[in-house]
């Protein structure tokens, strides 16, 4: 059985984390949960790998900011990535109905506003 490849932002190259420190505990819980809810957000919500992995990412971002480590993080990181991905598919669904509205593709209104952030 093949072994899964770390994510690609834990391969740092640095020194290895000590798995009792703190950052460890991190990089390790990161490890194990990541694959999975990448998983969930493209089977649940029908998205790409690519947004999946993105919406991931920004709850574990959301989750170094806010998170409460007396409850239950693996819980309280699926109900993030879940409403992420909510989200997600509003913008998704909100930009192709003004595209439409307004007579432009939806590509073409996602590039006119990349080129503006």
């Amino acid at each position: 059985m093949a072994s899964r490849a770390r994510p690609r932002c834990l391969q740092t190259g640095g020194p290895p984390l000590r798995p009792n420190s703190p950052d460890g505990e991190l990089a390790a819980f990161y490890g194990e949960i990541f694959l999975p809810l990448v998983r969930r957000a493209t089977w649940r919500h029908g998205l790409s790998t690519e947004d999946a992995r993105d919406i991931v990412q920004d709850a574990f971002v959301l989750a170094v900011q806010k998170l409460d480590l007396g409850g239950n993080p693996r819980a309280w990181l699926t109900q993030v990535v879940d409403h992420l991905a909510l989200n997600h598919a509003r913008k998704i669904s909100r930009r192709s109905r003004l595209a439409e509205k307004w007579g432009r593709s939806p590509r073409a209104e996602i590039s006119a506003t990349e080129g503006l952030e």
